[in-house]
């Protein structure tokens, strides 16, 4: 709970933030004083509303560019389904676990102590507030709904919600221009802008900025009901010299909207000043392509990853980043590719920029592998994406498909979409099959209306591939049970650090593949890398003599980096069944994940 409410912070902040400062820059000197008061209030709406908002469709791994991008690093061998990294250390050299946690509930308790203070401080100046409006009060009325209380003793004029304090020297004085101003703050409602600050600034107590912008919303207040008592016809000049002369402090209810705030200078200055254009109002556009803006980066878990890794760490928790690890993965194996001995395209050694062109538009079958010097090569196998063309029983030549719609596939092969009595795609997954699929390598059979059935050729056989396709790319992952929280949970009790890799100090990252079947088991468990550690013979010489009673079986050239996979094997093999994966269709596929596994010696 904790976690999330700081997490919730902490967005309502970045929200805040990135409305609030073009602001500042664009509408802050502008004398839309109803309109900048509407575009402050909607800032402080939209902080507390967006950082709850998780559209998905708008998060930035669906757009196209984003999409292509993945394609691209799928047709170089990076694994795009990525789970968040998991670290395991040794049982007693990790960073203790109540410390962390300690440092948690630190922080956590700063934070609710914070909101706490707050609202007692506001609870204390509204309770004061309700006090002195009665208290000392000579005479009271109410006026148009508004309740009036003059004091005796010299009160700086104020109002609360639908009530008027003001002194009776003042209310002989000057009591139609004061009266006046505070009421323009209560039919504008004001009061209730208080509140709606307060609530934000109990969440983002720590953020200085949310205090500047309520020193903006003021003065909007200000000015706004300056702008009623002018045009009630009270005399500017008048009433700018009013003003001056009652200009001696804040008024002694900070919560309240006072006359005399000390904004003299600002207040007579939008007084005189020529009436902003009204075109300058589309300004407050910008807050539209800002706000989406937040909601995608808050949908796309590469951005949000950073600020949950951040409070998961504070929390204590295994893994290194909380929801998805993806993008730095991501950029990790980019980083690996690049700096990869070889690169291998059927057979022949290409440079990574000329293997990228040489794989593109087709579909891969790639590995990598380390060498006898230690360096990595990756190697690709490639074929054509393409697929037989079956019009009306007749094998027409093959052709790459590259269509999007009926129309494009009827131009191309020369017939009237009218005429198309069905499409039939046959590919790896025949069921899931959709005929404008690139690189089915299978077969589209289409029937016209006027032809009463299709046969096949008998000179060649439409081959239709194994249905058991495995799936790079799915519109809905695999999950395990209890989702990402489960996964980290499991596999910190189940994952144990091998002991002679700790005896001889092998660590590193170790990326496991492994496939969720359509029925939710864990198969095909392959090793991405893993670190390497060949034993020399005095290195097992050593071991033997420090450790007479051993029953480790260690031999010279034997790689320990192997024991870091097969402990990811071990704990991946008692998983519970996972929700399978599904197709854009809502089909049940199989689907490939990689697992990255951080040993770390303390």
């Amino acid at each position: 709970m904790f976690s999330s409410l700081l997490l919730y912070s902490i967005k309502s902040a970045i929200v805040l933030t990135l409305l609030y400062l073009p602001y500042m820059l664009m509408l802050r000197r502008e004398s839309f004083f109803r309109f900048n008061r509407m575009v402050l209030l909607g800032i402080l709406l939209l902080s507390l509303t967006l950082p709850l908002c998780n559209v998905s469709w708008m998060s930035l791994d669906h757009q196209p560019v984003v999409q292509a991008a993945q394609v691209q690093m799928l047709e170089l061998g990076i694994p795009v389904h990525v789970l968040p990294e998991v670290m395991v250390m040794p049982e007693g050299t990790a960073m203790p676990e109540a410390s962390r946690f300690s440092v948690f509930m630190i922080v956590s308790l700063i934070y609710i102590i914070g909101m706490a203070l707050l609202l007692v401080v506001r609870l204390w100046q509204v309770g004061r507030l309700q006090f002195g409006l009665r208290r000392g009060a000579l005479w009271q009325q109410e006026e148009q709904g508004i309740r009036v209380y003059c004091h005796a003793e010299d009160v700086a004029p104020f109002s609360w919600m639908r009530s008027i304090v003001i002194s009776q020297d003042d209310y002989d004085e000057a009591g139609r221009e004061i009266m006046l101003h505070e009421m323009g703050h209560i039919r504008a409602c004001h009061s209730w802008d208080v509140v709606l600050l307060t609530l934000v600034q109990m969440v983002q107590w720590w953020n200085p900025l949310v205090y500047v912008l309520g020193i903006s919303l003021r003065d909007v207040h200000e000015y706004e009901a300056d702008d009623y008592v002018l045009r009630q016809g009270v005399s500017a000049q008048a009433y700018q010299l009013l003003i001056i002369k009652k200009a001696v402090g804040s008024g002694s209810y900070a919560f309240a909207n006072s006359f005399k705030h000390s904004l003299t200078k600002k207040r007579i200055t939008m007084m005189q000043k020529i009436k902003s254009n009204p075109w300058m109002r589309s300004k407050a556009l910008y807050v539209i392509p800002v706000a989406a803006l937040a909601l995608s980066a808050f949908a796309t878990p590469k951005f949000v990853a950073p600020i949950e890794g951040a409070v998961s760490k504070l929390e204590g928790k295994v893994t290194e980043n909380s929801s998805n690890l993806q993008a730095s993965e991501e950029k990790r194996k980019v980083v690996e590719v690049k700096n990869v001995s070889k690169v291998i395209v059927d057979g022949k050694e290409m440079a990574p920029k000329e293997a990228m062109k040489a794989v593109q538009g087709k579909e891969i079958q790639n590995s990598l592998t380390t060498q006898p010097d230690g360096s990595e090569a990756l190697s690709i196998k490639t074929r054509p994406k393409e697929a037989l063309i079956v019009l009306n029983g007749k094998v027409l030549e093959t052709k790459a498909i590259d269509v999007t719609s009926e129309e494009q596939l009827s131009k191309l092969l020369n017939v009237n979409p009218e005429e198309i009595e069905s499409i039939t795609c046959l590919q790896k997954d025949a069921a899931t099959a959709k005929w404008g699929d690139k690189g089915s390598n299978g077969a589209i059979v289409i029937t016209t209306k006027a032809a009463k059935k299709a046969t096949q050729p008998s000179n060649r056989d439409v081959t239709v591939h194994n249905p058991d396709s495995i799936y790079n790319v799915v519109a809905v992952n695999a999950s395990f049970p209890g989702g990402d929280e489960g996964c980290f949970k499991f596999i910190a009790e189940k994952m144990r650090y091998p002991k002679l890799c700790q005896e001889f100090g092998v660590s590193g990252r170790v990326i496991i593949s492994f496939v969720v079947e359509k029925d939710g088991s864990i198969t095909e468990i392959k090793k991405v890398r893993a670190p390497g550690k060949e034993l020399s013979e005095v290195e097992v010489a050593s071991y033997k003599k420090d450790h007479p009673d051993s029953t480790e079986k260690l031999e010279a050239g034997q790689d320990l980096g192997e024991l870091l996979y097969e402990e990811g094997v071990r704990v991946l093999k008692q998983m519970p069944k996972w929700k399978p994966a599904q197709d854009k269709d809502g089909n049940v596929v199989r689907s490939r994940f990689n697992l990255p596994i951080i040993f770390r010696l303390r």
